[in-house]
C-alpha cells in the first residue's frame, strides 16, 4: 500500500511538472510571436516627385521609431497603374505584415486591396480614397475641403467680381485631385463664378501639365490679354506646369491679371508666392501623412483600435502668412526668421 502511494505521488508530480513545462513553452512561443519585428510595405503613387520624397521621410521616421522594417516601393510616375498593382501583388507574395497604400485609381484598385486583405494582410489607405471598406483606415488631407478653401480664397481676392475661372486637373480617376477639383468647382459656382475650362493634363509630368495649360490658356488670349479672372491647379505638378505656362505668356507680351491658386508646395512654388507669381497655395502636410500612415498601420497590427479616418490637415499659404506665421514657414520648409 505504501509503495502504491509513493508511485501515485511520483506520477502526480511528473504530470504537474510536464504541464508547467508545456505552459512555459507556450508562453515563450507567444512572447516570440509578439516580439517578432514587423515588416510593412508603404506604396506611394510615385517615387519621382518632391511631395512623395517628403512623405517617405515621415514614413521612415515613424518606422524607425516604432522598430519595424519598412519596404518603400512605388511606380516612377502617377500614370503607371499596372506597375503599382504589380508592386502590391509582390508584397502579398512576400507576406508582409501590412500595407500602407496611396492608390492611383479609387475604383480600379478596389479588388487589389481586397485580395491583400483576403490574404491576411491589413491595408491602410493614405493620400487618396479607394472604393469599398476592406481597408482598416484612411489617412489623408480632406481634399474636397482643400478645393473649397481655394475657391473661398479666390472669392476673397476678387471681391465683388464674378469672373471666368479655369481649373487644371490632374490624372483622371485619382481620388485626391478629383476631390479637390470637385470642392473648388462646386464652391466657385455657388459664389457666382463661371468655370470656362477644366482639362486633364496630357500626362502626370510637369511638362505634360505645362503643355495642356499652355494649349488651354491660348484659347483665352484676346487683344494680347488673358481673358481669365482666376486659375486653380490641383496638385504640385499641375501648379508647376501652369506657373511655367503663365510665365511664357508674360514673356511673350501677353497681359496676365488672373489670380492664381495652386495646391501643394515645393521650393519653386514657395519662391513663386514670395515673388507674387502665385497668389496662394493650398498646402497639405506630406511628412505628417507618411508618419501617420505608418503609425496607424503598426498600431492596428499590434492589436490597437484605429480611427476609420484620420485628417492630416490643410492650410492656405499666402505671402503674408509666410512672412508672419512661423508654423506656416515650418510647414513649407522655410527657416524661422
Amino acid at each position: 500500500m505504501q509503495l502504491r502511494t509513493y508511485t501515485h505521488g511520483m506520477l502526480v508530480s511528473f504530470l504537474i511538472l510536464t504541464s508547467l513545462s508545456l505552459s512555459c513553452r507556450s508562453q515563450t512561443g507567444e512572447g516570440i510571436a509578439r516580439e517578432k519585428k514587423l515588416t510593412i510595405a508603404v506604396i506611394p503613387k510615385s517615387t519621382g516627385a518632391e511631395f512623395w520624397e517628403t512623405v517617405e521621410e515621415g514614413a521612415r521616421e515613424a518606422a524607425e521609431r516604432l522598430n519595424v522594417q519598412m519596404k518603400w516601393e512605388g511606380p516612377l510616375t502617377e500614370t503607371e497603374l499596372a506597375e503599382q498593382n504589380k508592386i502590391i501583388e509582390n508584397m502579398i507574395s512576400l507576406q508582409v505584415d501590412g500595407i500602407a497604400l496611396a492608390p492611383l485609381n479609387r475604383t480600379a484598385q478596389r479588388r487589389t486591396v481586397e485580395r491583400a486583405v483576403q490574404a491576411g494582410i491589413p491595408v491602410v489607405i493614405f493620400d487618396s480614397e479607394i472604393d469599398g471598406d476592406a481597408h482598416v483606415s484612411f489617412v489623408a488631407t480632406n481634399n474636397k475641403q482643400g478645393g473649397v478653401l481655394a475657391a473661398q480664397h479666390l472669392a476673397e481676392l476678387l471681391g465683388e467680381k464674378k469672373g471666368r475661372v479655369m481649373v487644371l486637373r490632374f490624372v483622371q480617376g485619382t481620388g485626391s485631385t478629383e476631390a479637390r477639383a470637385e470642392g473648388f468647382i462646386e464652391t466657385a459656382k455657388a459664389a457666382g463664378f463661371e468655370i470656362v475650362a477644366d482639362p486633364y493634363p496630357e500626362d502626370a509630368t510637369v511638362a505634360g501639365c505645362k503643355k495642356t495649360a499652355a494649349n488651354t490658356l491660348e484659347g483665352f488670349v484676346k487683344n494680347n490679354e488673358l481673358q481669365l479672372d482666376g486659375i486653380f491647379a490641383c496638385n504640385d505638378r499641375s501648379t508647376l506646369g501652369m506657373l511655367a505656362a503663365l510665365d511664357d505668356l508674360r514673356k511673350s507680351g501677353v497681359k496676365v491679371n488672373a489670380k492664381f491658386i495652386g495646391f501643394d508646395f515645393t521650393p519653386r512654388l514657395v519662391e513663386a508666392i514670395q515673388q507674387g507669381d502665385i497668389d496662394a497655395l493650398i498646402a497639405q502636410n506630406p511628412r505628417k501623412m507618411g508618419r501617420l500612415a505608418v503609425e496607424t498601420l503598426v498600431s492596428y497590427l499590434r492589436g490597437q483600435q484605429v480611427p476609420k479616418y484620420i485628417d492630416t490637415g490643410v492650410e492656405v499659404v499666402t505671402r503674408s502668412r509666410l512672412e508672419s506665421d512661423p508654423a506656416i514657414r515650418q510647414l513649407v520648409g522655410l527657416k524661422d526668421k
